[in-house]
């Protein structure tokens, strides 16, 4: 079947073409028992220390039941933890543990063997450009969009 036409919708495209590179980086992660998703909670909160769960979620483009579903294995694990906040004691920061560190530590070989087997099928430049292009589509508000686009088509 790969050579059937492109796909038409480009949800169907972006969401096939994600899971297909998922499992790339999943099956390099395996042997530390986390997954893509789980390992891009880890890493944000390597670079950017205690985060709350909202902001965290935002930043990784998902919904906090997501997210959610994501950290409690990773808590369970003693990878991270949720700790009170110390300038608003009714928020709650997911803190990466030293665990979580040291996990991380194994795992970045894994993901940049993953990273470097995709570049190397399309190239560095491709790879980058292909970055830079979904990192638009998952920065536009489609909704302002689409009621400045009906709102524009109205008037027409």
């Amino acid at each position: 079947m790969t050579d059937a036409p492109a796909e038409l919708c480009n949800c169907t495209a972006l969401r096939q073409t994600a899971r297909h590179v998922t499992r790339l980086y999943d099956d390099a992660l395996e042997p530390v028992g986390i997954g893509v998703n789980q390992y891009a909670v880890l890493s944000r909160l390597d670079k950017f220390g205690p985060t709350a769960i909202q902001p965290l979620a935002q930043a990784l483009v998902m919904d906090r039941s997501t997210l959610g579903h994501l950290v409690r294995p990773l808590e369970q694990r003693r990878l991270v933890s949720l700790t009170v906040s110390e300038q608003d004691r009714r928020s709650r920061l997911l803190v990466l543990t030293a665990e979580g560190r040291a996990l991380l530590a194994r795992a970045r070989p894994l993901w940049a063997e993953a990273q470097s087997r995709f570049e190397t099928t399309f190239g560095a430049a491709v790879a980058s450009d292909l970055r830079s292009v979904l990192k638009r589509v998952a920065s536009v508000d489609f909704k302002t969009k689409a009621a400045r686009h009906a709102r524009e088509g109205a008037g027409s």
